[in-house]
């Protein structure tokens, strides 16, 4: 885009909140930065930012971005005071709020005898050569009115990023952030249950606001006593939403605030004792560290206006008392309870999700289309009298990994030469350098440095030491070490494979460099000159390759070996758990731990006619639990797939006898259906081998159905297996004998 003539070109990021839009973003203008001085055919070098927000929102992005290049120094944050010479610098970001230049009485855009308002100093910084590149957070919410469309006009960027949840531009240059990807990077919380007007008989002669409030404040201590028994010191934080957004509060809404005040009181909430904030136009009530993830505060009431953009993790629990005409319900609504605390899930499940609770009844509701997989009603509770079983669970932490070199790429780089060419850093009668060149030399390489030039592409602007040379349309060779020092750098760049650029590339140009110091005794700037010779470039393209292959296969084996990333925990039937619209209630089903049973839609075969066959024997358990088989509240034996890789085993159903201290442990698959089928079995045999004591047995395995005729009979195997297919040793799965 920067190559393009054209002007106001429009970028799209569209990220889901929580994400991290701010951090992305700041990450991108560092890489911009970082790499458009080498870009060759980019005829503008200096960039600039402008970075608009609503409200106070860039405040808050300008103190985030500060704090993120505190150590780095390569993106300079500034505000209108911070402008000098009249102009934006290289590499600034100036943070403007929306509301004080999108008026042409605003004293940032009118004109004044000073020259000090917003397009002069962009005026200024196009003279200087600098481009600028517009960001316009939650550009959704201010950037496509007349007079926003106007003043972007007279700022006529090169760029202009729209960076929404939900941004109104579509555009072919951009990037789109799932909300299925910041769930499993573990920032969000799964779902948002929607518990709207509820039963009217539970109300026990309350009125329906009152009673909404005790069950928010019910769910808030839950959460609560989850975290405490974690050990995780945070406190969960209840928002009550009041219902309009004008500002001025009408006699209905100090009604309904004293209301409320009062009932908070009797439950021991006050502003006096610091258990309650208020975040009104006239009132600011306990603000001050509210967002502090141990803050005593433990509810807030406010406003819809409430600042855009503000972030307390903590936010668990939403009530929302409605008008009757606002019943859609999307990630708009209830954004305030989507992000995790500290960025990872738990094992109890009632803390990765966010719950809402809204005086509007369930027939009149309507959620927004895209988010009806997130935001759900379906919820089913434990039974009453469930005694702990406390089984040994284990979950595979994947997110250890990050996709960049790192300092043991340089072993891996040169293992990949010796192997390649032959060389090492034995000693005999040659000195090592000498006996090594010889090895690169009989591969081809051509070392002879004197000799080389190093052709840069046609019609390119080259920015060097002594200013800017225009290249006419004939290929010319790079004379300066600045030149072979950004060709090398776009080599690198170009040759990291799959592996993030920006923080790969010096790891790669020090592996490369490195070698020829220690095997050849070649200094870096003759270095450069032989990796980028035509002759040569193809053979260490193929190196790189060999080497990143290497790198590769010692990360996974480094995370198959990691007992780290196992996290064992203690295991139990979820309190509560929360089904999508990819499952459909079965009222009809008794013994499920969980009650109502919801069975996926997708439900195999084997797994719909167990179901059928354990609600056929009931008598005999106190209850049947079907798993899940992804999160850290499922139930999990680990074990070694086919291809010697670390997994998870979600075993299907978890069986608790009636009247004993006996479990049953099952996974239902077709015989041979699975190539992991044996490995998996083996892995629970192990486990129950391990776990099954004389005060709690535990029995179990990969149970199969095998037709009889009309009849089907479970077989499992209670002993380890050799063969997926072969049934004639085990045993016969009858609840009446066990």
């Amino acid at each position: 885009m920067l190559k393009n003539s054209t002007r106001q070109q429009k970028m799209v990021l569209k990220a889901p909140t929580g994400s991290g839009k701010t951090v992305i973003m700041a990450n991108y203008m560092a890489k911009i930065c970082e790499e458009i001085k080498d870009k060759l055919d980019v005829p503008q070098k200096k960039i600039a930012f402008i970075w608009f927000a609503p409200n106070q929102l860039h405040l808050q992005s300008y103190q985030s971005i500060s704090h993120y290049f505190d150590n780095l120094r390569t993106i300079k944050p500034i505000q209108f005071e911070d402008i000098t010479d009249n102009k934006l610098h290289e590499n600034e970001v100036l943070f403007v709020n929306w509301q004080s230049v999108n008026k042409e009485k605003n004293i940032f855009v009118r004109e004044n005898e000073q020259g000090k308002n917003l397009i002069t100093f962009v005026n200024n910084t196009y003279a200087d050569d600098i481009e600028i590149i517009c960001i316009l957070d939650e550009a959704h919410y201010h950037a496509n009115g007349k007079k926003a469309k106007k003043l972007l006009r007279e700022i006529d960027a090169k760029i202009e990023i729209d960076v929404s949840a939900t941004p109104l531009f579509k555009s072919d240059y951009g990037h789109t952030i799932r909300r299925h990807e910041v769930i499993q990077e573990e920032m969000i919380k799964k779902n948002v249950v929607l518990n709207p007007a509820l039963d009217h008989h539970k109300q026990k002669n309350i009125s329906l606001d009152q009673y909404l409030l005790e069950q928010a404040l019910k769910k808030r201590d839950e959460i609560a006593k989850a975290y405490n028994d974690l050990g995780i010191n945070i406190n969960p934080l209840l928002l009550i939403q009041l219902p309009n957004d004008t500002k001025k509060e009408s006699a209905l809404d100090k009604q309904k605030i004293e209301l409320l005040e009062t009932a908070l009181q009797l439950k021991g909430y006050t502003v006096e004792n610091h258990k309650l904030a208020v975040w009104l136009s006239n009132r600011k009530d306990n603000l001050e560290g509210l967002e502090e993830p141990n803050s005593i505060t433990d509810v807030l009431i406010f406003k819809q206006a409430i600042a855009l953009g503000w972030d307390c993790p903590r936010s668990a629990v939403l009530l929302i008392y409605r008008e009757i005409n606002q019943e859609h319900f999307g990630i708009q609504t209830v954004g305030r309870i989507l992000r995790m605390p500290e960025q990872k899930h738990y094992p109890n499940p009632i803390l990765n999700n966010g719950y809402v609770y809204t005086n509007l009844s369930k027939d009149i509701i309507k959620i927004v289309q895209e988010d009806i997989d997130y935001i759900v009603q379906n919820k089913a509770v434990r039974i009453p009298d469930y005694q702990n079983i406390a089984l040994n669970s284990y979950f595979i932490n994947t997110r250890l990994h990050r996709n960049r070199l790192n300092s043991q790429f340089r072993r891996s780089f040169y293992e990949a030469c010796e192997m390649y060419f032959g060389v090492d850093l034995e000693l005999d009668s040659k000195t090592v350098f000498e006996r090594n060149k010889e090895k690169l030399k009989g591969k081809f390489i051509e070392i002879d440095v004197d000799k080389i030039e190093i052709p840069i592409p046609k019609n390119v602007n080259i920015e060097v030491k002594e200013g800017v040379t225009q290249v006419s349309e004939l290929e010319r060779f790079a004379k300066t070490s600045d030149e072979l020092n950004i060709l090398f750098r776009q080599f690198c760049r170009n040759n990291v494979g799959n592996y993030a650029k920006v923080d790969s590339t010096p790891v790669l140009e020090l592996a490369i460099l490195s070698f020829f110091i220690d095997y050849i005794g070649i200094d870096e700037d003759n270095a450069i000159k032989i990796v980028l010779f035509n002759q040569n470039r193809p053979i260490f393209i193929e190196v790189i390759e060999l080497a990143l292959t290497k790198y590769e296969e010692l990360q996974k084996q480094k995370a198959i070996n990691a007992t780290k990333r196992v996290e064992q925990t203690k295991w139990d039937v979820p309190p509560e758990r929360i089904y999508n619209e990819y499952y459909e209630e079965k009222p009809e089903i008794e013994k499920h731990a969980l009650v109502p049973f919801y069975e996926q839609l997708k439900a195999s075969n084997p797994e719909q006619k167990f179901v059928v066959f354990l609600e056929s024997n009931k008598n005999k358990f106190d209850w049947w639990y079907k798993n899940g088989d992804k999160n850290k509240e499922d139930f999990a034996v680990t074990y070694l797939d086919v291809e010697s890789n670390l997994k998870g085993f979600y075993v299907d159903f978890v069986i608790k006898f009636k009247g004993k201290n006996k479990i049953a442990l099952f996974d239902t698959k077709t015989t041979g259906s699975d190539k992991n089928f044996v490995n998996k079995h083996n892995a629970l045999i192990d486990y129950l081998n391990a776990n099954s004591k004389a005060d709690k047995k535990i029995i179990g395995g990969v149970i199969a159905p095998i037709e009889h005729g009309d009849d089907i009979i479970w077989k499992y195997s209670d002993k380890k297996i050799t063969s997926a297919t072969d049934t004639s040793n085990w045993k016969i799965f009858n609840p009446k004998n066990e």
